[in-house]
């Protein structure tokens, strides 16, 4: 039986501040980035900063109203990465399927059907128990691919504060496939721990929960999901494969599945995942405008976005290039009535895959290409 183990550490970067200063232990704490977003956006809020309604991507004075109180410390990515090679070399002690999805989040396959890979894991789960005091075996009642999973989640966290630190929690989910693994994690938070282990816990779960609590689902699909009068799994377990593919094209069976817990996407160890020369993405501003607060805005949120597809990818990137392009409406030039300029350069930084790091590396570059005078974009 394929068992998945999501591995979630609760606020990261804010708990490895913790972890690393414990005067900052028990407070209200949020992780700016550079010089220059210190008193803008809020990379990561502590679980005490939450309490007051912080959120990660707050702006810093919105923080601030919630939470007078909350304690200001500069991101240091160097220490995050370090602290998330010594977690995955912990993982590597039990199952060499091993997916990173974030700097802080990845998934397990503990018992792989093929042989090799079987006998990992057993001799890893073996291992766990040894050390740990366990004794092999699960408990009555308990199926053995999910208990012992559970055994090894225990230990795991054990080692985590043993190993890494006594502050650094995370929640960790259990089930047969990606999708609920991750939805079991994102149940019990702070430090928690969730088994999904059979389809009929699985509806119980999903008839719990609104829908855009399962990953796949965000505010968009979820409102176009709303217009169809879809407003929980029940009702989307009923809609027609046939209905959802009208409306959501391929992503039609995507919804479907996931309403009744089924997903096939296979577990990608980073070894095995194809190269990548280079991530970007691109927005286009459908009014003109010279004001650098909303261009600085976009560049934040194109940054972000490159930032977590580097983060997903297990990768870290250090040449930033910045590009833009004008239109100008001059019909005798063009047959669409438009002509384009645009300018682009690129910077060389440290190894990074931090969203706040880009950003300040391409709001350089654009104030070198782009004069302040009468800008336009």
């Amino acid at each position: 039986m394929k068992v998945i183990l999501h591995i979630d550490f609760n606020s990261y970067f804010a708990t490895v501040e913790q972890q690393a200063n414990p005067r900052l232990r028990g407070k209200p704490v949020g992780v700016t980035g550079g010089d220059r977003l210190k008193r803008t956006v809020l990379g990561a809020a502590s679980v005490e900063a939450k309490r007051f309604g912080v959120k990660t991507g707050m702006q810093i004075w919105e923080a601030r109203k919630l939470c007078p109180q909350i304690i200001l410390v500069p991101g240091d990515s160097d220490k995050y990465l370090e602290t998330t090679k010594r977690f995955l070399g912990i993982l590597k002690d039990y199952t060499p399927y091993l997916e990173v999805f974030s700097i802080d989040e990845c998934f397990l396959e503990l018992y792989k059907t093929r042989g090799p890979a079987s006998q990992v894991s057993r001799r890893a789960s073996s291992l766990a128990f040894a050390r740990c005091g366990y004794a092999p075996g699960p408990p009555p009642g308990c199926h053995p691919s999910f208990c012992d999973a559970e055994q090894i989640a225990l230990y795991i966290k054990q080692r985590i504060k043993a190993e890494i630190g006594e502050w650094i929690t995370c929640s960790i989910g259990i089930s047969y496939n990606k999708l609920m693994a991750k939805l079991a994690g994102s149940l019990q938070k702070p430090d928690g721990l969730v088994v999904i282990a059979n389809q009929e816990e699985t509806m119980k779960v999903l008839d719990q929960i609104a829908l855009d609590e399962i990953c796949g689902i965000g505010p968009r699909i979820k409102k176009r999901l709303n217009n169809l009068g879809i407003f929980d799994f029940k009702t989307l377990r009923k809609a027609p494969l046939e209905a959802l593919l009208a409306s959501f094209k391929s992503y039609g069976q995507t919804l479907y599945n996931m309403a009744r817990g089924i997903d096939h996407s296979p577990l990608i160890p980073f070894y095995e995942k194809g190269e990548v020369k280079s991530i970007g993405h691109r927005h286009t501003i459908d009014h003109d405008t010279n004001q650098e607060a909303e261009i600085k805005q976009i560049l934040l949120k194109l940054s972000e976005m490159v930032a977590a597809r580097l983060r997903a990818k297990n990768l870290v990137g250090k040449t930033i290039h910045l590009w833009y392009r004008e239109a100008f409406n001059l019909a005798s030039h063009s047959s669409s009535g438009n002509v384009f300029f645009g300018d682009g350069m690129q910077n060389t930084i440290h190894y990074t895959h931090d969203g706040l790091e880009i950003f300040q590396a391409a709001w350089k570059i654009f104030h070198l290409i782009w004069p302040a005078r009468n800008a336009t974009a």
